[in-house]
């Protein structure tokens, strides 16, 4: 747990600087910031020791794979507390995604609309998971 919030604050500082740089390259890191961040905030109310512990009814931290959604969901996050998260859709192609295949369109160079306000909605999650 200690190591996945060590990762999102490293991967959320790296990706402050490469977004200045490259927006899909930051939003990507941020992506990937927002996912640890959920994961060790869902691993502490849960009392997991690490990503493949299961306790009760609480599903291992792993098991989410990438699915951002469904650990808001599991956190019981509400909407409020959150900055909306915009509508996917590939640029290029003009599909729409959904959230746990954002960073695969991200890694794989695919130019994604809203990309600016799908950060700031990444963002508005690293940061509730900080205060939580």
């Amino acid at each position: 747990m200690a190591a996945l919030r060590r990762r999102a604050k490293e991967l959320h500082a790296s990706a402050r600087r490469e977004i200045l740089k490259d927006q899909d390259s930051g939003a990507l890191l941020l992506f990937y910031a927002a996912e640890c961040a959920l994961k060790a905030t869902y691993m502490h109310r849960n009392n997991l020791k690490n990503t493949a512990d299961a306790r009760g009814s609480a599903v291992a931290a792993r098991t989410f794979l990438h699915n951002l959604m469904y650990l808001v969901q599991s956190l019981n996050i509400p909407r409020a507390s959150l900055k909306q998260a915009p509508p996917r859709v590939l640029s290029r192609s003009g599909l729409a995604i959904d959230v746990p295949s954002l960073h695969q369109a991200w890694r794989y160079g695919e130019k994604v609309d809203d990309t600016t306000l799908i950060c700031e909605w990444l963002i508005s999650i690293i940061k509730w998971c900080e205060i939580n």
